[in-house]
């Protein structure tokens, strides 16, 4: 039976990080990197478009849900700095844009793998793959893995990601920490396409349009943003309506704002002026100097300017009805269906079971859990891969402590 100090699960982001680390405080041979898929990294090297928005400068907590309270004191522990300095010893240099979300420089995924991964067979990582975990027992002062014939590690580190894209990833961890003594917190998907109307969406489909939106349901705010909307057919995408989609757990709606920057009483003597300037512009284009054209009139077909009419033809109701139409545009909104097209896992393995400190499990000595499995999960824009690499460094390097002698 093949054994090892330490066991990693899942050759994720997490999983990565967390090998890394733990061979360089182990030595060669001593860490096992199993992954259910051909290769690893699959998932990491389609996140940020293929780009890897590895982390972001203005991290904090606030930017994160589910236990976040809980992973304040990690987060603060492992800031921007400390995790960009690990790459950095990697060789990975990384830009960064004025939002704060940081690149790798060569704007690859790929060179963040090379970089991991290399690190790894550097220091000595056995990587397993096509070695699916089915069971992982505690046994005989370590654990026992059922993953394609038997593996013995002294200590087990479950970094195995979430449910979201399963054409990428398994998502399989959920059970074996279940197996484990741990709880799972219900799941859904998040960072995820919002659906909503075709009749609204269908007309500008791969239209895009800044603006603010709001997210309500039953009557409250749920949460607000800034940032592009894309239409779909039968649907909202866009980083902003990504990082809504967190909060939406039933059928809503979404207000969008698309002259955030302008009050409705500007916004109304804005559209005085230019029925002034231009009294022959064609209605349907009363919106042309404000927002995307398609999108402009979309918005003022829907608000009832019709026709070839000239814009002398409004009445005042009429432009306080096109101001009120492009400041409240209300969208009825349902979560996505299905994972296909989430990015993220909301939900997952309760923090309150986990020492921070370390990662390790409370339940189960020798047993050490990062990244997405676990109930912590973060905006759009560098948050989550953050996390990942924040958790696993930590479970990493105390997975490596005390671990000779398998």
């Amino acid at each position: 039976m093949e054994r090892f100090s330490l066991a990693v699960v899942g050759a994720g982001a997490a999983g990565l990080m967390a090998a890394c680390q733990a061979a360089k405080g182990l030595g060669p041979g001593r860490v096992a990197l199993l992954e259910g898929g051909p290769k690893p990294g699959k998932k990491l090297l389609a996140t940020g478009n293929g780009r890897c928005n590895l982390t972001n400068l203005h991290m904090a907590p606030g930017h994160y849900h589910g236990d976040a309270a809980l992973a304040a004191p990690l987060l603060s522990s492992c800031p921007p700095e400390r995790v960009l300095g690990e790459f950095a010893a990697l060789g990975l240099l990384t830009r960064t844009d004025p939002e704060g979300r940081v690149y790798p420089r060569s704007l690859q995924a790929a060179a963040v793998l090379q970089a991991l991964w290399g690190a790894c067979e550097e220091r000595g990582v056995v990587l397993l793959t096509g070695r699916p975990v089915e069971r992982v027992s505690p046994q005989k002062g370590g654990f026992l893995l059922e993953a394609g014939g038997g593996l013995w590690a002294k200590k087990c580190l479950l970094a195995c990601g979430g449910a979201a894209s399963p054409r990428l990833g398994c998502g399989g961890g959920y059970a074996l920490a279940e197996g484990l003594g741990h709880t799972v917190t219900p799941l859904r998907p998040g960072l995820a396409p919002m659906k909503c109307p075709k009749k609204h969406t269908a007309p500008l489909k791969g239209m895009r349009a800044r603006a603010r939106a709001v997210l309500r349901q039953g009557g409250r705010q749920l949460s607000a943003g800034s940032g592009e909307v894309i239409f779909g057919e039968g649907t909202l995408s866009g980083i902003v309506i990504f990082d809504l989609s967190l909060h939406l757990t039933g059928p809503g709606e979404v207000v969008l704002d698309l002259a955030e920057e302008m009050t409705k009483e500007e916004l109304m003597d804005y559209l005085c002026q230019l029925q002034k300037e231009r009294p022959t512009l064609p209605v349907r284009d009363i919106f042309s100097g404000l927002v995307n054209l398609r999108v402009g009139q979309q918005r003022a077909k829907a608000l009832g300017l019709l026709g070839e009419g000239p814009l002398s033809s409004l009445t005042m109701a009429d432009l306080g009805r096109a101001a009120q139409g492009l400041k409240e545009w209300r969208l009825p909104v349902e979560p996505g269906e299905g994972w296909d097209s989430a990015q993220i896992t909301v939900g997952g393995v309760p923090l309150a079971e986990i020492r921070v400190e370390t990662m390790e499990s409370k339940r189960q000595k020798g047993l050490f859990l990062a990244g997405e499995l676990l109930n912590v999960h973060g905006d759009c824009g560098g948050y989550n891969l953050h996390w990942a690499w924040a958790t696993g460094l930590v479970a990493g390097r105390a997975a490596s402590k005390g671990g000779e002698g398998c």
